[in-house]
């Protein structure tokens, strides 16, 4: 039903732009602290940092690193039950266990976990819609979730996708020249991807465009071309490009 593991490569490239949008961000210090907006303006660490490299590196089988950071979104979330990031990240994993279990065709296990993943990143966004380090940890678990959920569950997945990079994008469109040519290039074809498998092919379009325009001579503007010129009906998923280090 939902098979995780052997494309979560996918999901993973997408969460690590978190690092440079965020960095692009207005709102945000060259040193990766979050500085929030407001009346009672504070400043954290960001909690990606403290979590990413484990859960990365159990989306790639590791399960001893993937419990690590699970630990590391439960300790924050005792601390902090409103804590919008570890809660994304906990239902990122939750998420990702879900799809183990369903590739091992064990639904009655793979459900709660399918749907508590599901309520932890939905909770996180309510909490912090503004937070881009909330939105695309979202967006990247539910893209490659979507393609391989029956159409009934694609749909509403694919709509909350698409509404978090279109959030994403808005937020940073004025400061897209501040991003390099990977994040750039990853975030459009997120939403090229994501266009296309709603049948969006206009919008899907434009974006393959903007990519050939602002990045030529990439492989970004290589697969751009080549998506052009496929046929509407063909099955393609963009594959991440030149994956960065924090």
């Amino acid at each position: 039903m939902i098979r995780l593991q052997k494309w979560f490569s996918v999901g993973i490239c997408l969460v690590s732009l978190a690092s440079p949008i965020l960095l692009a961000s207005p709102i945000l210090a060259d040193d990766g602290i979050v500085t929030k907006q407001g009346p009672a303006a504070t400043e954290t660490k960001r909690f990606d940092l403290l979590v990413r490299e484990d859960i990365f590196a159990g989306f790639q089988g590791d399960e001893n690193a993937l419990q690590r950071g699970e630990t590391t979104c439960e300790e924050a979330l005792k601390t902090n039950p409103k804590n919008a990031e570890a809660l994304v990240w906990r239902g990122a994993i939750r998420v990702y266990k879900a799809g183990m279990l369903f590739g091992k065709d064990k639904p009655l296990e793979a459900f709660p976990l399918w749907m508590s993943g599901q309520k932890d990143m939905e909770e996180a966004v309510k909490l912090e819609p503004d937070n881009v380090g909330v939105r695309i940890p979202r967006a990247s678990v539910l893209l490659p979730s979507a393609r391989n959920a029956p159409p009934a569950m694609a749909g509403p997945l694919l709509k909350t996708v698409l509404g978090d990079f279109e959030y994403i994008y808005k937020k940073q469109e004025k400061h897209l020249d501040d991003l390099d040519s990977h994040s750039r290039g990853e975030l459009r074809m997120g939403l090229a991807d994501t266009y296309r498998l709603l049948g969006k092919l206009d919008q899907s379009r434009e974006q393959l465009e903007a990519i050939a325009k602002e990045l030529p001579n990439t492989e970004y503007a290589t697969t751009a071309k080549d998506w052009m010129a496929a046929a509407p009906t063909a099955k393609l998923a963009h594959n991440c490009i030149g994956c960065h280090s924090k």
